[in-house]
């Protein structure tokens, strides 16, 4: 991960542009998880990211674990985390799941890993219905799973959970629940 300063912003801005000019379009920019805030960040994660899309006239693939994860490890409300990203720029969602590791500096604090191998933890179904509230666009949320499946009738459950989420928070919203809202899973997608 680099440092979130400004110059990496600039750096990217200026990748950003080359990815345009050969590929036609620009990805989608997607926020990392990290087990300890990178070493010489000027900005806070939230701030950096946004900065970030605003130089590239980005969109931000939001990975709602990877957010998750921030926040826990850096002592923060999720919650409170989410609402400092530009959710207006959110196109896409990425929920997974992780895992508690001992520290890597041997404190004995614990730190959340974001590994892909574990369910989605019922916060993020929490998190995403507050996404749901704030981005009145439709969504296409993806469950990443990379290994230790479970059974198919769990990641149906997971899709479910996360359908539920999302038209709780458009409810909320007052907007319904957009037709392109969509829930798929790595891996070989499943709509529902």
């Amino acid at each position: 991960m680099p440092p979130r300063t400004r110059a990496t912003i600039e750096g990217l801005a200026k990748n950003m542009q080359i990815a345009r000019a050969r590929v036609g379009s620009a990805p989608l920019l997607e926020n990392i998880a990290t087990l300890i805030a990178p070493p010489g960040a000027e900005l806070p994660e939230p701030e950096w990211v946004s900065a970030a899309l605003e130089a590239c006239e980005g969109e931000l693939l939001l990975d709602l674990h990877n957010l998750y994860a921030n926040a826990l490890n850096q002592g923060e409300d999720p919650l409170s985390y989410l609402r400092r990203f530009p959710l207006e720029r959110v196109r896409a969602v990425h929920l997974s799941g992780g895992k508690w590791i001992p520290e890597p500096r041997g404190t004995g604090r614990l730190r959340l890993l974001d590994d892909h191998v574990h369910d989605v933890p019922p916060d993020l179904y929490q998190l995403l219905e507050e996404l749901a509230v704030r981005v009145s666009r439709s969504l296409r949320v993806t469950i990443e799973r990379d290994g230790e499946y479970p059974d198919f009738s769990v990641l149906l459950e997971q899709v479910t959970l996360a359908r539920r989420a999302l038209a709780r928070g458009r409810m909320r919203s007052g907007v319904g629940v957009p037709r392109s809202d969509g829930i798929s899973t790595l891996g070989g997608e499943i709509h529902l």
